[in-house]
């Protein structure tokens, strides 16, 4: 008879197996968030995805890519209807090599991107939790001025998670502030290679403007706060009586997952 410790091992080592053989992989995130500090009541949910693939990782959202691909087809067919495409706040390309993160992001007419190498100086604690198939063990950390918890799993031969986080001896399967405004949690795995989709293109990635971080967030806060006539500078064309609900609208975009 097989001791279970044993058995374990063996289960353990034909995962890691399996994965080292296949080595790109998808793993789904859900993101549920506040975007008004001022309405804690108002959750937003939104899904993402981590490609690992070629010794990188690339974290964006489901939304974007389906976005960008249904452009790209309408494109084709001459046939503009853009009410077909899915709406999301989230138009950045996280991509993580080694140690270094390059965040590139769009607003309107503007593309920007910044290079940050991130230490996040977790503690990792005793406490262990079965979430979902995974045992994970708690770590805490502080980033972006907030003050987080996750729990990662070295179930999976991976050390990575949503978002910028990572650095873990293990693969995170959830990850959340303090606060409970921000929180990502793994819903699936998937064998798949990263998509041929603009987003990831060279093309596309060296039209953005590299710049310090610190100037990127001056460049966005300067943006949304003349977004009205940013927007009609880029050829939007918003109705006067819509012009009131866009101010109210941009006001509840008030809470950032990073507060500095």
């Amino acid at each position: 008879m097989i001791h279970p410790y044993k058995f374990l091992l063996v289960f353990l080592f034909a995962c890691s197996s399996f994965f080292a053989q296949q080595k790109d992989y998808s793993f789904g995130y859900r993101l549920e968030f506040i975007p008004d500090s001022t309405d804690v009541l108002n959750t937003r949910v939104e899904d993402f995805t981590l490609f690992i693939a070629q010794g990188r990782s690339y974290f964006v959202s489901d939304n974007f890519l389906k976005k960008d691909s249904i452009l790209k087809s309408l494109e084709k067919t001459q046939s503009f209807n853009f009410s077909k495409a899915p709406k999301t706040r989230f138009k950045s390309v996280i991509i993580k090599e080694n140690k270094t993160i390059t965040f590139y992001d769009n607003i309107l007419k503007y593309y920007f991107s910044y290079k940050e190498t991130p230490d996040f100086h977790w503690e990792i604690l005793p406490d262990r939790q079965q979430i979902g198939e995974y045992r994970t063990q708690k770590a805490t950390t502080e980033f972006g001025g907030r003050k987080w918890t996750a729990w990662f799993t070295t179930d999976l031969p991976y050390q990575d998670g949503p978002y910028k986080f990572g650095g873990l001896p293990g693969l995170i399967v959830k990850a959340e502030d303090t606060e409970g405004h921000y929180r990502y949690e793994l819903i699936s795995i998937r064998k798949k290679s990263l998509p041929d989709n603009v987003i990831f293109t060279d093309k596309y990635l060296k039209q953005h403007k590299e710049m310090p971080k610190k100037d990127y967030n001056k460049a966005m806060k300067n943006i949304n706060d003349n977004m009205i006539n940013e927007a009609a500078m880029s050829g939007l064309t918003i109705a006067p009586e819509s012009m009131e609900q866009a101010k109210k609208n941009l006001s509840k975009r008030n809470n950032p997952i990073e507060l500095k």
